[in-house]
């Protein structure tokens, strides 16, 4: 299985998971394991935000290309130490066809479909129906408009099929 491995050195002034640990304990589990790492991407402490760490964007462009078969963490707090966060990014992992693996026995449970970890079940749920919802809908501002105007000229149109929907906007009259 080709692995790819992410780490980050979370901020805070003393912390005992550094990167190198993370980096060294990725290498030991996919060494005993036997699979083969491809990649080891890493942010640096001084990234805070999601949208401001090129590691790991540089793996999302390795899972979504078909470069890896496997995310592999040290710990989910490598993700982030929020877990909302935590489970939107394994999300998008895992759409891109990916499995998540940690090398940790206390963030297995976190990855299964544990029952008794209520907070991370209503996030799944959650994050499920926004993009049940976004795949059937679209998300405002982001995809074009999928209603054609009505064409003015003809207000009555026969639809050809019962399960036409029928929409006609008008324009509303200037009664001063």
């Amino acid at each position: 299985m080709r692995i790819a491995g992410y780490v980050r050195q979370t901020p805070g002034r003393s912390d005992p998971d550094s990167a190198f640990a993370q980096s060294e304990r990725i290498r030991r589990w996919v060494l005993d394991t036997g699979h083969e790492l491809i990649a080891v991407c890493q942010d640096h402490h001084t990234s805070v935000s999601p949208t401001e760490r090129p590691g790991f964007r540089a793996l999302l462009d390795i899972v979504r290309n078909d470069g890896a078969d496997a995310v592999l963490v040290a710990s989910l707090d490598a993700l982030s130490p929020d877990m909302m966060m935590q489970e939107i990014m394994l999300v998008d992992i895992r759409a891109a066809g990916c499995s998540v693996i940690a090398t940790g026995d206390d963030d297995i449970a976190a990855l299964t479909n544990a029952t008794d970890d209520h907070a991370r079940m209503v996030v799944r749920d959650t994050v499920a129906k926004l993009h049940d919802y976004s795949d059937a809908y679209g998300l405002s501002g982001i995809n074009e408009p999928t209603v054609q105007p009505a064409s003015l000229d003809n207000h009555i149109s026969e639809a050809t099929d019962t399960t036409d929907v029928v929409i006609e906007l008008i324009a509303p009259s200037n009664k001063g």
